[in-house]
Parts: C-alpha cells; structure tokens; sequence
C-alpha cells in the first residue's frame, strides 16, 4: 500500500488575510497576485504542490466580504463552492490583527458547509486548520493572544502560526497538509501544470498594474493571457470606460512599459524563459455588473 496522498486544498479567508503569499511561499515561486488591494484574487485559482509523499491542490478562492456589485456576489459565491467541495482547508487570519466580524463571519460559514452535529456537538466532515500568519509582524504576546482567540473559535483540527517571509512553520505546515489529504494518487501530470502558466502569467501582470493605478480603475482591471509562440505573450487588458484607457496605457506608453518592465522578473521565473510582451487595451462597459462578460472573463 502506497502512503503517497492527494487532493484539493482550500485556502480561505478574508481579503488581505495572506493567502496569496502563503502559496507563493509553499510553491517558491510567485504564482499567486498578492497585493494590498482588496479582490486580488479573482475566481478559483489552482496551484499544485508536488512534494515528496504528496500532491497537494491548492484552491486559492477569493476573500469573502460583503459583495458589492454582481462580480462580489459571483467570487462570494464560487469561493463557498469551492471550500464545499475540498478534501482539506486552510483558514487564514493575521496574528497583528484581532479576530473581527469578516472572520466569524468566514468560521460561519465554514461550519455551515463542512460540519454537523453528532450528539449536540459540532463535528467538521474534513480536516479544517486554522493558520495564524503574518506571525513576522505580531509580538509574541500578541501572537499567544491571537492563538488563544482562535482556538476558542472554533474546534479546528489544527491552530498553527506561520510566516510566509521567514517561512515560520511552513516545513511543518507541508507535513500536516500531507497527513491530512487522502490517501491516493497525483491528480495532475506536469501537462496540466503547463495549461496554468497563461492564468498565471495574466495575474503577474494585473499585480504589476495594481500599484500604478488608482481609485477604482485596479478593481476595473481584467488581464488575459495568450501565448503567441514559445517566448511570445499577447496581454489583453480590459477596463470599463473608454476614459480609462489613457490610464493604463500612459502617455506616450509610460505606464505599460513599466508593467512589462516590474512583470518581467516574475515571468522569467515562471516560464523559465525571457518572454516577449505585446498588450492591447479594450473596452468592456460596465464588465463587474454584466452577467454575460462576468461569464466570459471566467468569473460563474
């Protein structure tokens, strides 16, 4: 018998609670957009792990707030299918941070989905861990206090504290995932791997965007991928008004030639290769709140 496991991984929590870094991290390299905006993450994201004695899938779902507009509604929704469906998940929420209404909200809702009740107490249906991170920006008296909150939460499989910058607990944290995912064999071979590069190259280059804009136009934004050959990538890049345009573009093409310049280190490291760039910047009127482009752009 094979004690080889697999299986999906959600990792959950609200907006700017260090998802997107922690799978940078446990993956070395940047695949995941982690910025300080909200709605980072758009739509389910997978990122597979291939470690020794497992193949861990991890679902990087958006952060679940109060929705908005018909895209919130949409992430909220896809996120809460996506935990619903996991072998395993992940709970995030910050050690520098106390634990508010969006997180009791989340553990709310994550008992709702992945619990029920034997003998008047609640039992999860999955391994469900709680991950204390950012534990680089708390003191150690706020990082017991913040463990204390956690653990009387909820009764979570696991309470650990990580860092994903000094890599705290990461090596036990592969361990742990390892241990809890069920017991059979990779899901995915390394051509499966390969049809995420575009998905990920796109987010790199929202990332890139994301620190040049302003106001509302980065939750505007939509970036997609084509491969043009094998060292060129066309980038669409969609926004709302025909006014904002002239914004990500630049004058003279200022602001799209720095995204191709802060984008480039993080694709050469993805693809292996120095890519070429080209971008065409498009208008989708009023994309968030249309049913019809919300499909098209991938968000269900």
């Amino acid at each position: 018998m094979s004690d080889f496991t697999s299986g999906f991984c959600a990792i959950v929590g609200r907006p700017n609670s260090g998802k997107s870094t922690l799978i940078n991290s446990l993956m070395g390299r940047k695949v995941a957009l982690s910025s300080s905006f909200p709605q980072t993450t758009r739509g389910e994201a997978r990122y597979i792990l291939n470690l020794p004695s497992c193949q861990a899938v991890f679902v990087d779902t958006p952060g679940i707030g109060k929705p908005r507009t018909l895209l919130g509604e949409r992430l909220n929704g896809e996120a809460l299918r996506s935990i619903s469906s996991a072998d395993a998940a992940l709970f995030l929420t910050p050690a520098n941070e106390e634990l508010g209404k969006g997180d009791r909200r989340i553990i709310a809702n994550l008992h709702s989905l992945l619990s029920k009740r034997k003998n008047g107490i609640s039992e999860w249906q999955i391994p469900v861990v709680a991950l204390v991170t950012k534990t680089d920006a708390a003191s150690k008296e706020e990082l017991k206090e913040k463990m204390e909150e956690v653990e009387g939460a909820a009764r979570f499989t696991k309470v650990l504290a990580v860092s994903s910058f000094t890599h705290y607990h990461l090596k036990e944290l592969e361990d742990l995932i390892s241990s809890l995912l069920p017991e059979g064999p990779a899901l995915y071979g390394p051509q499966d791997e390969e049809e995420g590069l575009e998905k990920a190259a796109s987010e790199i280059v929202r990332s890139a965007f994301l620190p040049l804009l302003h106001d509302e136009l980065p939750h505007s934004l939509v970036v997609r991928c084509e491969k043009l050959g094998d060292r060129a990538l066309l980038f669409k890049v969609y926004v709302e008004k025909e006014s904002q345009k002239g914004i990500v573009i630049g004058k003279g093409g200022s602001v799209l030639t720095r995204v191709r310049r802060d984008a480039m280190p993080d694709l050469k490291r993805l693809l292996g290769r120095t890519p070429s760039m080209r971008f065409e910047v498009r208008v989708a009127k009023d994309w968030q709140k249309d049913p019809k482009k919300l499909d098209f752009f991938g968000y269900y």
